[in-house]
Formats: C-alpha cells, structure tokens, sequence
C-alpha cells in the first residue's frame, strides 16, 4: 500500500509563474503572435521578482510556449508549428497547385469557425474584430488594405470558436503561405471598388456572428472566401 503514495513536490515560484501563463496558452487566453508585457511590467502584474519571471520565460521557451523575438520582446509561439513543419513550405515552393490544397483546409477550418464562434462569442471577442474592421474601414478609404488585419480579423473569429487548435493551426497555414497570401491580397484591391467590396465582406461575417447566427456566420464566411478565391484565380490565369 506504500507504494500508492507519491511525495509531495514544493513548486518553485518559477514553475508556478510558468504554469499560469502555460494554462493561459493553452486554453485560449493567450493567442498565437500574441505579445506578453515586458519584464519589468510582467513581473508586476504578476507579484513576483524579476529573477524568477525569467526562470519561467526559460521554462517556457524550452517547451515551446513562447519565444523571444530579437528587438520586438516575447510573444505566445504557435503550437502547431510541430503539427505543420517547414517541408510544408518547401511544398508551396516547389507546386503552386498544392496552394489550392491548402486552401481548401483554411476554408474548413473557418466555416467551423464562423459557425462556432456566432455560437459561444463574447463581446471581448466582439471588440477584437471591431477594432480590426475600424482600421481596415480607414485602409479602404485610402484604397489599401492591410493583410495583417485581414488575417488578423479572420484569427479573431477563430479564436472566438473556443478552440485552441483552429486558432494555432489556421495561424501556422497563414505563416507558411503568407508571401502568397500577400500577393493576392494586393491583387484582390487593385481597384477601389474591390477594396470597398472585401471590407462590406467582413462587415457581413461580423454582423452575423454579432447576432449569434450560425448559418449566416458560415454562409457569410464561405461566400467571402470563394469570391476572394475567385479574384485570385481569375488574375493568375
């Protein structure tokens, strides 16, 4: 019967902070690319000594939770990167047809996605995208659109699925296809007129997961992706 029972281990405080911001990471609270505070104002916010904090930040960068980006600061690593390896991007390379492919799996994940999130979204996650429309609502003024709050945007309503691995997986597939994705993107809004259509999209898919419509988030969503799909084919051919 002895050997039923297990000393009991004291955490050290670096192990503690480690697995706080661990759990935050993998239930959700802490998305992929996201920025943590710096040093000095972590620690803060944590009560805990600075010596500490950066035993933690080692913790987790061994296990791959988070990375230091040199002269940017540290931010949440996306957990699929195992899941979609770099031969993954040497694919891409090598066959442009395989982008299609791809596609094809963005589009599953965020019908999902839209449909999920107008089910279980919370005006925090409603803020998020928001804030994103704004600025591309001020781009399209302008006749640009960044593509980083476009795929910010679409991270939002994945992130508002509550579930941890769309957000990740859906980031690493924007990653590794970024430069093609880029280049459609500009493609997409070479006139005014297509630029103003792709905001109305977005504006579409928010409305619907505002108002809790699941079907409409979805159909919104795919009617989106296959209209941007089509832009994009038309000008390759």
């Amino acid at each position: 019967m002895n050997q039923a029972f297990k000393k009991i281990k004291i955490q050290k405080l670096s192990e503690e902070i480690a697995g706080q911001i661990r759990d935050l990471v993998t239930d959700g609270k802490l998305q992929p690319g996201e920025k943590l505070p710096p040093e000095r104002k972590f620690s803060e916010m944590l009560g805990v000594g600075r010596s500490s904090l950066r035993e933690a930040i080692n913790i987790l960068e061994t296990q791959g939770f988070v990375e230091t980006r040199k002269r940017q600061g540290l931010f949440v690593k996306n957990l699929s990167t195992s899941i979609l390896p770099d031969p993954l991007l040497q694919m891409l390379e090598e066959d442009k047809n395989k982008l299609t492919q791809l596609y094809e799996v963005r589009q599953d994940i965020e019908l999902a996605a839209a449909w999920t999130a107008a089910e279980q979204r919370t005006e925090e996650d409603l803020e998020k995208m928001r804030k994103t429309l704004k600025k591309m609502k001020a781009d399209s003024m302008k006749s640009v659109l960044d593509i980083h709050d476009d795929l910010e945007f679409h991270l939002a309503i994945a992130q508002s699925s509550r579930n941890i691995f769309r957000g990740h997986i859906l980031k690493n597939i924007f990653d590794i296809s970024y430069t093609h994705l880029q280049y459609a993107t500009n493609v997409v809004t070479a006139e005014k007129a297509q630029t103003q259509k792709l905001l109305e999209q977005h504006q579409h898919i928010f409305l619907a997961i505002e108002k809790q419509d699941p079907p409409m988030a979805r159909t919104t969503m795919i009617s989106h992706l296959l209209w941007a799909d089509r832009k994009w084919q038309d000008f390759a051919q």
